[in-house]
């Protein structure tokens, strides 16, 4: 069953000080591959009944990463709980995080981070504390869509992980614990319905009713412990305490039950829907249905949420709908059937409403916003969110020329307009209309429907979107070769007559988008309240900034700006807001803040970054690999890039093809593996290792290590490089170029075309890695100017991405050479000289692609005659395509 993918309702350079050592230039050559690139859309999947194996970590960040945390949820709250006696509340946040609140005064008591990956790995969809305030129990998101689903148990008190329930089939939608706090309901995403579980078996599964014929995301006991929940199959079902049905109620027409609710003498069940502003009210024993609330006036939106008063005499409901003040409480006195009122609850769709012990309300929203209101309906205390709101900005975002300057407004449409100066690290209030910055151009080219539509056009012709991909926001570059719009999940560049380009993941909806004066950077305003920097060339994230919202404070001036890498500014007030996340396994996650690492704190680079456009040549290498090393002290884990190497060379071909026995093809994998791993001066920390050789080199073992090759940079958020080096026998057959694994049937045009690794495959296999991060392809054979030169084979492996860069060894009519003075072939020996001498042209402590495509062009056709040729197919003044 593929996993809920649905959103709750209503979600509408100084250089390097000195020559790098050989092993250490061998990773510099790529660092300029460094890019952020988006992580591959969800793919639908089967879990198994097993909980993820503890060593077996796929789908979790395997480094420390960056996150932001100013003391409140910077995302959705999906769902809220608060214990039986009012003294805390719990909120599960799509931030990834649990935070618990003291009732009393609204103080935060406790963050907890939840194990978190990629995407939606790690987002908080139901929460639940026990009634005696001990126990938190959170799920969601908790897994990658090859493993089961689970739930995460806390100590209230310690946030300390106490245990997890392993072996769901879908997402959790909902968590509800009986009075008496023994047992634990939770609904599922997909036809999955309701598991239960038991305190007193260690929270063993003990019941489970699957036969559902949708969501389910409503879960409610009554006092006496009976229990009832909701269907996106249009049903209600009541149970008794072990889970056997007592009654079912369709609700009629197609209509969705979401929110259920007992009154607290369980003589009456409140449902409330996400398609309408209906609340059903049903007999709490029989499901019969009873007299519904005068709702006359209220038929816009949805009352998806549904609660009790205390006393149950008052029903309570809330979700999209809005009135003229707002996202309004609705509240019916008299059982519901009496007189109804509006209590003032927020800006944005609720998520939960929680009753409290003297009649007063908890309530929750996906501003974020959270608030206690007293029984009458006053605010006791808020939170509200702590970021800007970008939406509504899409015509006014503006930027200077050089795009070190952002003009910005705290709230939507424009309202308390601000402006962040990179180059003297200054927030200003109210800024004067001084002409310095620009709108973003949105006329240039004839682009339509692109503002909240999935269907945006260029002349008329549709822009390729996801399915549901809504696009929000434009920017045509100067010049109008090129525009960028800004979608739900993507930030994605076009050429101007439509051709996709580069497309990146966003940490949020695209609210707004600049471009440049000059043309280099993109500037994008996001949803969780942050403005990143891009490269317009190939949309690599280069800095970030965060102005922090304040409501109680006047001047809202405390901010904070960072690299990808850790490297950051801000003000005395937000210097605990940047954190490094890091996961213990499935079970536990931990953060530590940036400033505790003094070495990252440089707000000198800063404004180097945008105009080098490179955090190495604004920083120096130095620095970026001494920061690597103190947070993989600090944390034990190391953050940022990783690099990753994939070699493979083949001696030993098999009975099929004994006549193709080559001398030093294992040994070019091995050496040039070994230069590739760095040293304790590479700006990289070590990822996966790969030799393959010989007999361990089928075309088998190849496809193998290319899958365990995307699922260790799969984690990396983009940031990862590969290096590819196959050194061995290719051959062309009828056009197309093979790669010779062990194993091959040589003996004729047929074997090869059945055993080799063609051109497509090897396409295919390289396009993928492409989606996770920067590829280098090395080929080291004869005829692989094949895959390069000007044939249709050329065409088809630059297609593959714009983040792969290829190098070959020959021309496509050419043998590769290999002798016993050099112990290898030409071009990986010419590749290992690389890494210790003059490549490096600049003399500025990096390799670039350029350069090393330079001194193999020249080092191979001095060592053997062999013409090097290469495509490579981004950023044309490092990666420019040579002959």
């Amino acid at each position: 069953m593929a996993k809920l993918r649905r959103h709750h309702p209503g979600e509408s350079l100084m250089r390097a000080r000195s020559a790098p050592t050989a092993l250490r230039a061998a990773a510099l050559l790529l660092l300029t591959l460094l890019a952020l690139t988006p992580a591959p859309a969800p793919a639908a999947d089967s879990a198994s009944s097993a909980p993820p194996s503890p060593d077996d970590t796929t789908g979790l960040y395997d480094r420390s990463v960056l996150v932001v945390d100013p003391g409140r949820h910077t995302a959705p709250i999906r769902r809220a709980s608060v214990d039986a006696a009012g003294r805390f509340a719990v909120t599960g946040s799509e931030d990834k995080t649990l935070r618990v609140w003291s009732l009393a005064d609204g103080a935060l008591q406790k963050t907890i981070r939840v194990p978190a990956g990629p995407g939606n790995v790690g987002k908080i969809f139901a929460v639940a504390i026990s009634p005696d305030c001990a126990l938190i129990a959170a799920g969601g998101w908790t897994a990658d869509e090859s493993k089961p689903e689970g739930i995460h148990l806390f100590d209230r008190a310690s946030g300390a992980t106490v245990g997890r329930i392993g072996g769901l089939s879908n997402v959790v939608t909902h968590l509800a614990f009986s009075p008496d706090g023994r047992r634990l309901a939770a609904t599922l995403g997909g036809a999955n319905g309701v598991r239960l579980y038991d305190r007193e078996r260690n929270w063993a599964e003990t019941a489970r009713d699957a036969d559902y014929g949708g969501d389910s995301y409503g879960a409610a006991f009554s006092q006496d412990g009976r229990l009832a929940t909701s269907g996106y199959d249009g049903k209600v079902r009541l149970y008794d305490a072990a889970l056997r049905r007592q009654a079912v109620w369709d609700s009629g027409s197609g209509q969705r039950p979401f929110g259920v609710a007992f009154s607290p003498d369980g003589r009456r069940l409140a449902v409330g829907f996400t398609d309408s502003t209906r609340v059903a009210l049903l007999d709490g024993r029989s499901l019969a249905p009873l007299a519904e609330p005068d709702r006359s006036g209220i038929d816009k939106g949805n009352l998806f949420i549904v609660a009790w008063s205390a006393d149950g005499r008052t029903l309570l409901a809330g979700g999209g709908y809005q009135n003229g003040a707002g996202v309004p409480v609705v509240a019916w006195a008299d059982d519901g059937q009496g007189k109804r009122r509006m209590i003032a609850a927020g800006q944005d769709t609720l998520s939960s409403l929680a009753p409290l012990a003297d009649g007063g309300l908890l309530a929750a929203a996906q501003d974020p916003y959270l608030a206690r209101l007293s029984a009458e309906g006053a605010a006791v205390w808020t939170q509200g969110p702590p970021q800007a709101d970008f939406s509504g900005q899409r015509r006014t975002l503006a930027l200077s020329a050089d795009g070190l300057r952002v003009d910005f407004s705290y709230q939507a449409w424009g309202k308390e307009p601000a402006r962040f100066d990179l180059s003297s690290l200054t927030l200003s209030l109210a800024p004067a209309a001084d002409g310095g910055a620009s709108a973003p151009n949105q006329d240039a080219l004839p682009i339509t429907d692109w503002i909240n539509t999935v269907s945006p056009k260029l002349a008329g012709t549709a822009l390729p979107l996801k399915p549901f991909e809504n696009s929000h926001s434009l920017a045509v570059q100067p010049g109008a070769q090129r525009f960028v719009l800004g979608t739900d999940w993507w930030l994605r560049a076009f050429a101007a007559d439509g051709a996709p380009l580069w497309r990146r993941p966003v940490p949020d909806v695209v609210w707004a988008v600049n471009i440049s004066g000059d043309g280099r950077l993109v500037v994008a305003a996001y949803g969780d309240g942050t403005i990143r920097w891009h490269r317009m060339e190939d949309g690599r994230e280069l800095l970030a900034f965060m102005p922090l919202a304040n409501p109680k404070a006047v001047n809202q001036k405390d901010w904070v700006a960072w690299t990808p890498e850790g490297f950051y500014a801000s003000t005395p007030g937000a210097r605990s807001v940047l954190r490094w996340h890091v996961n213990h396994g499935w079970n536990a996650a931990k953060s530590l803040p940036v400033s505790a690492i003094a070495n990252l704190h440089r707000p000198d680079a800063l404004p180097l970054v945008l105009r080098e456009m490179d955090t190495a040549r604004a920083l120096g290498l130095a620095d970026i690999a001494a920061a690597r090393r103190e947070v993989e002290r600090q944390t034990g884990v190391a953050p940022g890039a990783r690099l990753h190497t994939l070699t493979v060379g083949i001696n030993d071909y098999g009975p099929k093809a004994s006549h193709l026995r080559l001398n030093y093809a294992a040994a070019d994998a091995r050496d040039v593996a070994s230069a590739l791993t760095g040293d304790a001066g590479s700006p990289f920390a070590k990822g996966s290792q790969q030799v393959l050789s010989d007999e361990y080199a089928s075309k088998s073992d190849m496809l193998r290590g290319f899958e365990t090759l995307r699922g260790a940079m799969a984690s990396g958020g983009g940031q990862d490089v590969a290096v590819l080096l196959f050194s061995g026998h290719g051959a062309m057959v009828d056009g197309e170029y093979y790669l010779l694994p062990h194993g091959v049937d040589a003996r004729d045009r047929i074997g090869v075309k059945s055993t080799g690794l063609s051109l497509t495959e090897l396409k295919e296999e390289v396009r993928k890695l492409g989606d996770q991060g920067r590829v280098l392809l090395l080929l080291d054979t004869c005829h692989s100017g094949a895959a390069t030169s000007s044939t249709p084979n050329a065409e088809f492996l630059r297609g593959a991405t714009s983040r792969v860069s290829v190098l070959t060894s020959s021309s496509a009519d050419q043998p590769s050479r290999e002798r016993p003075e050099w112990g290898h072939g030409a071009f990986s020996k010419a590749l290992l000289d690389a890494f210790h001498d003059g490549a490096d042209r600049d003399k500025n402590g990096m390799i670039s692609v350029s350069e090393l495509a330079d001194y193999l062009k020249q080092h191979v056709a001095a060592l053997s005659g062999q013409k090097i040729t290469q495509a490579i197919s981004f950023d044309d003044d490092l990666f420019a395509a040579l002959r």
